[in-house]
């Protein structure tokens, strides 16, 4: 409870929201000038005028999706430190790390416990449970004397 807590007193709603957004108008701008590009070379042969006629939709969906795929490293990581955030503010109210590790363990039956670096950056989007568990140990060395 303490950790959702966090993302309220955080402003993590409207942090992500604005984020988010960017990611999203980057993300149109890209679509646009990509499908100028392609538009330019094949336009004529599938009968497309432009960005706002119909047939122009599934290849507009196809480079949005392509964008986004693209993205996911950068979108798993700005949720990924929200998260961290979330679980120190939660430390620091419960004041209860070894209850928050059990949750980590037991979150661990259909989350991977341990990744690599790189599968994390890559893959998750909120922290593993081995770092959670790493987190909440510091701060209850760190802490509580």
């Amino acid at each position: 409870m303490a950790h959702e807590l966090g993302h309220y007193v955080l402003n993590h709603i409207y942090k992500i929201i604005i984020m988010l957004g960017l990611v999203l108008a980057i993300g149109f701008a890209c679509v646009q000038w990509a499908f100028d590009r392609v538009n330019a070379r094949l336009g004529e042969h599938w009968g497309v005028r432009g960005a706002g006629d119909t047939a122009a939709l599934p290849l507009l969906a196809a480079l949005f999706s392509v964008y986004l795929f693209a993205m996911t490293p950068l979108v798993n990581t700005i949720i990924r430190s929200q998260e961290v955030e979330a679980d120190l503010f939660g430390l620091n109210a419960a004041r209860e790390p070894d209850a928050f590790a059990e949750v980590a363990l037991k979150l661990s039956e259909y989350r991977k416990m341990d990744p690599g670096p790189i599968e994390e950056f890559l893959f998750f989007d909120h922290p593993s449970g081995r770092n959670r568990i790493f987190a909440a140990m510091r701060w209850k060395a760190e802490t509580i004397r």
